[in-house]
């Protein structure tokens, strides 16, 4: 039997709690955990940003083909003056580099003050367009209704090139070796997560010009020629990769084009 008095001699006696030492081991601990909690958490942000702007792009890509089908041709870019809407004038485009014209596409999605479509980090979605006149008639022939049935399939040249690399290209090409494609009729852009900062040389490819003039009174960088670059992204200092780049193939337009009786 139990000896009260024993009993009442161990409930009374001193209690021991942490000591500074091993409560600094239990928040390290706590720390280290967190941090391997975080890291991870980042990254998944980062990917499904990276997922989500990749299925923009291939979206923004099937409607501008659909507004081809429907319109014997592409949409011009849009600019930040143009309230979303495609760019255009009656002799053709202004801008030969600008923004998707989410407005005349009818596109769902997040908006800023110029109305330009934005992708998972909130930044415009770039798009070019080719400005090839195979027939040398002042029209550019993918923007223009009807131009690309009077070219001819024969003769249709689009020129936007898309290449691995940077180095070696010109303004108009891509260096031997590099090239993914030399014949997009339309190129789609998303800057990626350090949109705001394009370090290396293949991200500087991509943007080479400004382009304001909105409601918001801010600028943009653009494309400023023909080339583009679409590699393996990477994080390595200097040669740092995060653009995300598509493109329209001119087979698949000229089929899609040619079954819905828009060509020859």
């Amino acid at each position: 039997m139990l000896n009260p008095a024993h009993c009442k001699a161990s409930l009374s006696g001193p209690q021991r709690g942490f000591s500074l030492l091993e409560l600094s081991i239990v928040l390290l601990i706590v720390g280290l955990l967190l941090g391997g909690l975080i890291m991870p958490l980042s990254a998944r942000v980062d990917q499904q940003r990276i997922d989500t702007t990749r299925m923009q792009l291939e979206e923004i890509r099937d409607a501008l083909t659909g507004y081809a089908l429907a319109h014997d041709a592409l949409p011009c870019p849009a600019i930040p003056a143009s309230n979303g809407q495609a760019s255009a004038t009656a002799s053709g485009c202004t801008r030969q580099h600008g923004f998707v014209p989410a407005a005349t596409l009818g596109l769902p999605g997040s908006r800023n003050a110029d109305q330009l479509l934005l992708d998972a980090w909130g930044n415009p979605i770039r798009y070019s367009v080719s400005n090839s006149d195979a027939d040398s008639d002042g029209n550019w022939d993918f923007v223009r209704p009807g131009e690309m049935r009077n070219v001819t399939l024969a003769n249709l040249a689009p020129g936007l090139d898309v290449c691995s690399t940077a180095a070696g290209s010109s303004a108009t090409a891509c260096a031997s070796g590099a090239t993914i494609t030399a014949t997009a009729p339309a190129v789609l852009l998303s800057l990626g997560k350090d949109f705001a900062t394009p370090g290396s040389a293949d991200e500087q490819e991509n943007v080479g010009a400004t382009l304001g003039g909105g409601p918001s009174g801010r600028s943009y960088p653009v494309a400023s020629d023909e080339v583009f670059v679409s590699r393996t992204m990477s994080t390595a200092t200097g040669s740092g990769f995060d653009d995300l780049v598509t493109w329209i193939a001119p087979g698949t337009l000229y089929g899609q084009m040619v079954s819905a009786g828009r060509l020859p």
